[in-house]
């Protein structure tokens, strides 16, 4: 009987111990904590926003969800509508305002070495959502509660360095 309870501990511990180490680095709950712009200019150091708006990223086994606001200032409330099903052009364009710099997107992500791949499933751009190549970014932990993102290949030009500070 002993024999038989010490090989389910050690099965048990076993187990335990392989699914501690394939847990992925970036798993967790994160906000966005900054951001550095690329320059246009080459020679210039790019712009960092120290205060970006709301943000929230979950990694989980293999699946990721962003949701994020791109502003560099909050968003202003829109009006309600006077007619809700027949929008005027000038409510139209004031909720077009308000949902640009909006971005949500979730789907797969792995990681391989030092590199994030991440693969959209469904997100508010259908352009997202239908590209047929990953994304990729390099990231570094600092410590077990920072995170960066850099942007790789032809990204590095246009997207921002991203610091990550874990939630949960």
């Amino acid at each position: 009987m002993k024999r038989y309870a010490l090989s389910i501990l050690f099965c048990a511990l076993t187990a335990s111990a392989a699914s501690a180490q394939t847990k992925s680095p970036v798993e967790g709950v994160w906000k966005i904590a900054e951001l550095v712009m690329p320059s246009r200019n080459p020679a210039e150091k790019g712009i960092t926003i120290t205060n970006p708006q709301p943000s929230l990223i979950i990694f989980l086994k293999g699946y990721y969800s962003q949701v994020l606001v791109t502003a560099e200032t909050a968003r202003a409330a829109v009006a309600p509508a006077k007619d809700p099903q027949n929008l005027t052009d000038a409510e139209k364009i004031a909720r077009y305002e308000q949902w640009r710099p909006f971005i949500a997107t979730s789907g797969t992500y792995e990681i391989k070495d030092q590199t994030l791949i991440k693969r959209a499933i469904v997100a508010k751009n259908v352009g997202v959502m239908t590209k047929a190549t990953p994304n990729i970014w390099e990231f570094k932990m600092e410590g077990p509660n920072t995170l960066w993102l850099n942007p790789t290949g032809d990204l590095i030009a246009t997207e921002p360095r991203i610091k990550l500070t874990r939630l949960e």
